[in-house]
């Protein structure tokens, strides 16, 4: 039966085995895109998380171009994902880090913004790209307007310092409809698609 990323990562991350796996996400992200070009399908940007041992791992930059000029993938479809909590750790080494990878043509993203440090600084420090707006603040949308704020303050922020804010967790057409009404115009979550295997991804992408 299927784990849970709720139930593996924390064990990955306790045990040091998030860096093996890390290691193969971002190298299977590169295949899998590979695969899709090969197969003349429609060029998609695939974004992949990071844990905050393989931030911290110095190598990271160097793996990841590798990865890329092996599977010949240009490097702005391949997306970064982190956290808050982790790019604050050590500002400094982060800034340091967040510009090799800029430097290869990743894009950067902040995965579940507004749940960690959301210090304003970090925003103009460091080179990002996108801003993900945390399911939290999604969830409830149509019922709590301290939520419809939130979601509406971090959209103006985005655009504002020329970064795409992502709303997280949309399962419905009211949650994205109010969403759009505040502008924000990019989405993800169950209202568009579940997880699914690479053969479901390349029928939609068919399509």
């Amino acid at each position: 039966a299927p784990i849970s990323p709720a139930d593996f990562i924390p064990v990955a991350e306790e045990t040091g085995l998030i860096i093996p796996i890390g290691r193969w996400v971002l190298k299977t992200a590169c295949a899998q895109m590979s695969q899709w070009r090969n197969k003349n399908l429609p060029p998609v940007r695939m974004a992949v998380n990071l844990s905050a041992r393989q931030f911290a791992d110095p190598g990271l930059a160097a793996q990841i171009q590798t990865m890329l000029e092996t599977d010949g993938i240009e490097p702005h479809y391949l997306e970064i994902e982190l956290t808050e909590s982790i790019i604050m750790h050590d500002v400094e080494e982060a800034q340091r880090k967040l510009i090799l990878l800029k430097d290869i043509g990743l894009r950067v993203a902040v995965d579940d913004f507004g749940t960690g440090y959301s210090s304003m600084s970090y925003l103009k420090r460091f080179p990002l790209d996108i801003l993900k707006i945390d399911r939290s603040f999604v969830k409830d949308l149509h019922q709590n307007r301290v939520d419809e704020d939130i979601a509406k303050a971090i959209i103006a922020l985005s655009q504002s310092l020329g970064l795409r804010a992502v709303a997280e967790g949309v399962e419905n057409e009211t949650q994205r409809d109010i969403l759009a009404r505040l502008g924000c115009e990019y989405y993800q979550g169950f209202l568009f698609s579940r997880p699914e295997p690479p053969a479901l991804v390349e029928k939609w992408l068919r399509a």
